[in-house]
């Protein structure tokens, strides 16, 4: 027995020390083949097939100044554009994306070396071109000029100062709002739904679909038995004005949302907020309402109700439509989310859920473009020639 476990053991540690080789090369036939052979198979753009970064599609469309293309490349309108890339060009410039790991390295003072071909703006451009699209990055490179190696070098740095700029910005935090702006929001909901006189946001739980892992213990972990499929579960709560509040994300699908509301801190959250204003939320079916008077759960119609608490249940359900409006302004603002998202060891799942939470609340308070926002906030006080004025 003890040199079977020996013999165990040296396996292991063999198969510990092996270098990891990508499926494709394992392939006979692919080893088989000559080099023209093999660059006919490989799936990205050489550089003698695209423009250079001056010369991309990309500085075509920003240069053209026309709001509409870049909402729709980006999500952004140039003035929320310009904006966040005045905060993310001191850090664009104050790093290299030469680091280990992908990671952004301090960036030494020097005036050796080749300068970048690209800039703050196409760095930023890339990244929010990212989330805007889905499947392979192919047309990215057509559209930046870039080949594939350097795009992802420079969508990774890009995405990491990303993140650093976005949580200080006030446009952007995730955070509870002050009692004087609980009170207006109340105000909103009340006068879309009078019998609501205390809400101030509704909660729902979202699934992302997420690759197989590789060992059984994880796919228990993120395998959801009722869509028989692996997921990453979040929780995320909705103000009347589209931006959010609070949230829990990144959290492995076997997790069910009244869990994750707890483990996260939503509920004791909405709970400080219940104890210092009265304020309250509206749930699905999904969440616990025991011992939680802060929360008002729809549901179907119950004739045991009083006619008030019928009145109460039917609006409720109604507002509570405004959470599948913000789950839908989430996923339809990122489409990159509806793909697969990759297993990944090193955090890097996580960060970007946080970019997209924080860029989804920055584009909501700069750019507008929200369902809920336009619902709850009427224009009808608005004058006309204002009515796309920024931040309204």
């Amino acid at each position: 027995m003890k040199l079977a476990d020996e013999l165990i053991l040296f396996l292991l540690l063999k198969k510990k020390r092996q270098k990891f080789i990508h499926s494709r090369n394992r392939k006979v036939f692919f080893k088989q083949l000559s080099t023209e052979a093999r660059k006919r198979r490989r799936r990205c753009i050489p550089r003698d097939a695209l423009h250079m970064p001056e010369d991309s599609g990309w500085r075509k469309l920003y240069n053209s100044r026309n709001d509409q293309a870049l909402i729709t490349l980006t999500g952004l309108d140039h003035f929320a554009f310009d904006y966040l890339e005045s905060k993310f060009r001191t850090y664009y410039d104050g790093y290299s994306p030469y680091g280990m790991d992908g990671c952004a390295k301090q960036k030494h003072q020097s005036n050796k070396g080749r300068k970048r071909l690209m800039n703050s703006k196409d760095c930023l451009g890339l990244i929010l071109a990212w989330t805007r699209t889905r499947g392979s990055m192919m047309c990215l490179q057509i559209i930046f000029g870039l080949t594939q190696s350097i795009l992802s070098l420079y969508l990774q740095f890009g995405m990491n100062l990303l993140i650093l700029v976005l949580q200080d910005l006030e446009e952007a935090k995730v955070k509870v709002p002050s009692t004087n702006k609980i009170s207006e929001l109340q105000s909103l909901v009340r006068n879309r739904h009078p019998v609501l006189t205390d809400v101030w946001c509704t909660m729902d739980g979202l699934k992302l679909y997420l690759q197989c892992p590789g060992t059984d213990d994880e796919q228990n972990n993120y395998y959801n038995g009722w869509q028989c499929d692996h997921f990453i579960n979040s929780v995320l709560v909705f103000c009347p004005d589209g931006t959010i509040p609070i949230c829990c994300y990144n959290v492995p699908g076997t997790q069910h949302d009244s869990t994750i509301a707890h483990i996260g801190g939503i509920y004791d959250k909405l709970h400080s907020v219940y104890e210092e204003t009265g304020a309250k939320c509206t749930v699905d079916s999904a969440f616990s309402k025991l011992n939680r008077p802060y929360l008002i759960k729809s549901g179907k119609k119950n004739l045991n109700l009083s006619r008030e608490d019928q009145r109460i249940l039917a609006a409720a359900t109604s507002m509570r439509q405004s959470a599948e409006w913000g789950m839908k302004a989430f996923q339809s603002s990122f489409p990159r989310i509806k793909d697969r998202i990759p297993w990944e060891y090193k955090g890097k799942r996580k960060l970007v859920l946080k970019m997209l939470i924080l860029l989804y609340n920055f584009r909501t308070r700069l750019v507008g473009i929200n369902q809920i926002r336009n619902v709850y906030k009427t224009n009808l006080e608005i004058d006309a020639n204002m009515m796309f004025v920024h931040g309204r």
